[in-house]
């Protein structure tokens, strides 16, 4: 198959000016297979270098005494202990849960556990049971290697490409996600596969939404949208997995340990839901601008509401108009993300989704003018700017970009 660059030009039956042409021709020029190859390559070439020397000085996964280096995974491995010994109350318990934290990486990490219990639903400790079963270091790359299948798989069954593989192992979210071993390939390729398969396969589509459950904060988007658009049936499958899953978790640890979960979120920070107040968290969503730009609670709560009521408007217009359905899917996962409260730098690989909606749409209509520098820019923003909330941004940007092709699109 043709991959995405070699659909270039300008979407057919659109009246542009002299200067919007020079930039398409530009772009045409500039964003050749060839380069994009090159581009990638290197940029995977350099991540790859990057892990290697990182473990190969011991700051990677295992440490010079032989102990795991303290990263996300090992929490997520300490909490499929637990699981495994249907101990929830241990999971959530701040002395249990921190003391086998240390017991695992030979003593308390240098600046403080930040994850001191475990802060996901229990739903999420049925997932991560497995991994428990093996040891660390195979656990940790089971786990990696088998996420980031998914993550891919997703994205080329959107956009079937290799090129379009190569392009979505690049944002920094990836390499992030893959030194600190979090479950950001997990949530992509089910917000993925939902989105791929809500028109075709809608009570699938559903399941997968259902699945989404253990990252609770994503979930705020979906009801009110899926409504208004009239998507019954995958709202009928969200609703059926979620029941399931939480039937599954109930069953395997007790009801008590929903309630456990619930107090737990008590202690969280509520001007950056960190899990402890101590820990000083980048929080990519308009309610985390707010928070960084030091605003109060009550303006950062109103400002993103008010930002997610757009966003969810703006994504129903687009799915009640007769556009390709590659642009309703690329702005209601858009609008999924823009409308959560709480996201970090990791969980930015769910932008890949959209991103490439986007690209299956230019690639079967043309380009507009300008659209790949604009893509160019939303990448180097996200590492330019990793450590500042610039997410939002990037996100409204790329909204414009879909609102742009709805505007001239006709199925």
């Amino acid at each position: 198959m043709e991959n995405p660059s070699s659909q270039v030009g300008v979407t057919p039956g659109i009246a542009i000016s002299a200067r919007m042409l020079n930039i398409s021709r530009f772009e045409d020029r500039l964003f050749t297979g060839r380069r994009l190859s090159l581009w990638g390559f290197s940029f995977l070439g350099a991540y790859v270098t990057a892990l290697v020397i990182r473990f190969l000085v011991h700051k990677w996964i295992i440490d010079k005494t032989g102990h795991p280096v303290f990263t996300d995974f090992v929490w997520i491995w300490v909490g499929g202990r637990f699981a495994l010994m249907r101990d929830a109350a241990g999971a959530f318990n701040y002395s249990t849960f921190s003391e086998a934290q240390a017991s695992l990486i030979g003593g308390p990490p240098p600046h403080g556990l930040p994850y001191d219990y475990w802060i996901y639903p229990p739903t999420m400790l049925l997932i991560v049971a497995p991994l428990a079963l093996l040891s660390y270091v195979p656990a940790f790359f089971v786990w990696v290697f088998t996420t980031a299948c998914l993550y891919i798989s997703v994205i080329y069954a959107i956009l079937p490409c290799g090129l379009a593989i190569l392009l979505a192992l690049l944002p920094c979210a990836v390499i992030i996600n893959v030194s600190l071993g979090q479950a950001a390939f997990l949530t992509t390729a089910l917000l993925g596969f939902a989105f791929l398969l809500m028109d075709r396969r809608p009570y699938l589509s559903g399941i997968c939404l259902g699945l989404l459950t253990y990252k609770p904060q994503l979930g705020l988007f979906f009801p009110l949208v899926l409504m208004i658009c009239g998507r019954w049936r995958v709202i009928a499958g969200a609703v059926t997995s979620t029941l399931l899953f939480f039937v599954a978790g109930t069953v395997a640890f007790g009801p008590g340990a929903w309630i456990l979960f619930v107090r737990s979120l008590r202690t969280h920070n509520p001007a950056t839901f960190a899990p402890a107040h101590n820990l000083e968290v980048i929080n990519q969503t308009a309610f985390g601008i707010m928070h960084w730009l030091g605003a109060g609670l009550i303006a950062a709560w109103t400002v993103h509401v008010v930002i997610a009521l757009l966003a969810t408007a703006l994504v129903c217009a687009i799915w009640l108009k007769p556009v390709p359905y590659s642009l309703k899917a690329a702005a209601f996962s858009l609008g999924s993300l823009m409308a959560t409260p709480y996201m970090l730098i990791y969980d930015l690989a769910a932008l890949s989704v959209p991103v490439a909606f986007l690209m299956q749409d230019a690639r079967e209509r043309g380009f507009l003018p300008g659209e790949r520098l604009v893509l160019m820019g939303c990448f180097f923003t996200t590492f330019l700017f990793a450590y500042v909330p610039a997410a939002p941004i990037v996100i409204l940007c790329l909204m414009g970009l879909v609102f742009r092709r709805v505007s001239y699109a006709r199925v």
